[in-house]
């Protein structure tokens, strides 16, 4: 696949003209009691070539596939820590970090989710788990601010940069430390910068996992929205360009965490650790082990109990950092809640 550095001459400013989506009147002022249909909203956004998007109207969901790839390319290098536990890595130096060529290095993740297309609010909030909390018009992934699963470790606010090398690339992406799963941990400035109208609210970039849709930091009139003015989920209802009778909708931020969605406001259905399920959530844990979920689930093998150790050789980790990303049942109860 032919991949354009990040660091070349983004497209030019002047935007395409959106068509604004008129929403059925029945909607009119939509809050979070009154749901409203994203399909055409879905639909008509301007997703990259290596997305497929279908829409089921009978079963009131899309479909988005991908290969995870986003379509405006990445940086040239990365730094990417040898030892994706020992957190923050901002305070690490250049030794700490392997340089990597991302052509050489980076591959593609193939992503199927399904999403209702009738998102319903719910005034209880979900926290987001590490791993996709949504998907991106630019094919890619989002995550939510975090590094750790204590929470403590914003991506955004521990970006380090060794010989001009980043641990962040410009669109403040990147990938698991296997080169899989590239992210976005803020602002993906690279695909909005395609999209956003001055002095205009911004456009949808994606859409959370939830269902509800998710924007940028330009508000009304394209005055921008920080933290202070969404709520504990950075979320609030207003009209958007594809809303104009406003519905319910997320902002990414700028001025200070959190500058990616941590928690739902919408109806959500997840694997969580000591959840309904009873089992782990493996693609938090991959993601907090710094691995795709495929190579975790691989090194865990079928036995039950897994053996931890031979498990945590094949990672490149210790068994108590294992351990800790996979508590009970996992450790050996003999029921993983595997997937």
């Amino acid at each position: 696949m032919s991949r354009t550095a990040l660091y070349t001459t983004v497209a030019a400013t002047a935007v395409t003209a959106v068509t604004v989506l008129q929403v059925s009147s029945a909607h009119a002022q939509n809050g979070p009691d009154k749901p409203v249909d994203t399909s055409a909203a879905v639909a008509s956004a301007e997703w990259a070539d290596n997305v497929t998007i279908t829409v089921d109207d009978a079963e009131q969901t899309f479909t988005f596939q991908s290969d995870g790839i986003p379509d405006h390319g990445f940086a040239e290098k990365y730094l990417i820590p040898t030892d994706p536990t020992n957190q923050p890595f901002a305070n690490k130096p250049a030794d700490f970090f392997d340089v990597v060529n991302s052509a050489d290095y980076f591959t593609e993740t193939p992503i199927d989710t399904t999403i209702t297309t009738v998102p319903t609010y719910t005034d209880e909030a979900t926290q987001t788990s590490l791993g996709r909390i949504g998907v991106a018009l630019s094919g890619a992934q989002l995550f939510n601010d975090y590094e750790d699963m204590e929470r403590a470790v914003v991506a955004l606010d521990d970006q380090v940069v060794h010989d001009h090398v980043a641990f962040l690339d410009d669109c403040n992406g990147h990938t698991l430390v296997d080169g899989s799963n590239y992210h976005y941990h803020g602002i993906p400035v690279c695909l909005t910068s395609r999209l956003e109208v001055e002095g205009e609210h911004s456009r949808m970039l994606g859409v959370l996992e939830d269902g509800f849709p998710v924007y940028a930091n330009q508000d009304m009139n394209g005055a921008p929205i920080g933290n202070d003015s969404l709520d504990e989920c950075s979320g609030h209802v207003g009209p958007t360009p594809e809303f104009p009778d406003g519905t319910y909708h997320y902002h990414l931020t700028a001025d200070e965490a959190p500058y990616m969605i941590d928690c739902y406001h919408g109806e959500i259905e997840q694997a969580s650790f000591g959840g309904p399920d009873n089992g782990p959530d493996f693609a938090a844990a991959a993601e907090q082990l710094g691995v795709s979920e495929q190579i975790l689930m691989e090194a865990l093998g079928t036995s039950m109990p897994p053996d931890f150790a031979a498990a945590a050789a094949q990672l490149g980790v210790s068994e108590d950092d294992l351990r800790a990303a996979l508590p009970a049942p996992a450790q050996g109860q003999g029921q993983a809640g595997r997937p």
